[in-house]
């Protein structure tokens, strides 16, 4: 099993990152990535996207994932499989998460996902500097 956890940053100049952190044993990977979106829902939906590709790209699509965030926004709409107002978003994320053995989408509170946020602002300020 891997357990993945993605934040998503968005600052009002219109900047964007994500925090990305995965555990599978006892190795762990921490990535900060500067993303594009439009809004906050936008930018969890594409840290969630950057996260399970990268895992996808490692070849670990036969794995279970154990997938946390602090958006309830994407939690919901990949248990429902249905987002109003980030259908796009939605159909690029489940392309890539519907490529592995099983998902188990949870929300958690942002203070549980410290690490992945301040991956997310990292990103934010690579962009500044």
């Amino acid at each position: 099993m891997i357990r993945l956890q993605t934040d998503g940053a968005f600052a009002p100049d219109g900047l964007a990152g994500a925090g990305i952190l995965w555990q599978k044993d006892s190795d762990t990977k921490q990535i900060s990535r500067v993303i594009s979106a439009r809004d906050n829902h936008a930018a969890e939906f594409a840290a969630a996207l950057a996260g399970f590709q990268i895992l996808n790209d490692l070849g670990l699509a036969d794995n279970i994932i154990q997938f946390t965030t602090d958006s309830k926004a994407v939690v919901t709409a990949m248990q429902k499989r249905y987002s109003h107002g980030y259908g796009d978003d939605l159909t690029a994320l489940l392309a890539v998460a519907d490529r592995f053995k099983l998902v188990f989408p949870k929300w958690v509170p942002e203070k549980e996902t410290h690490q992945a946020h301040a991956l997310a602002q990292q990103a934010l300020q690579k962009q500044r500097k």
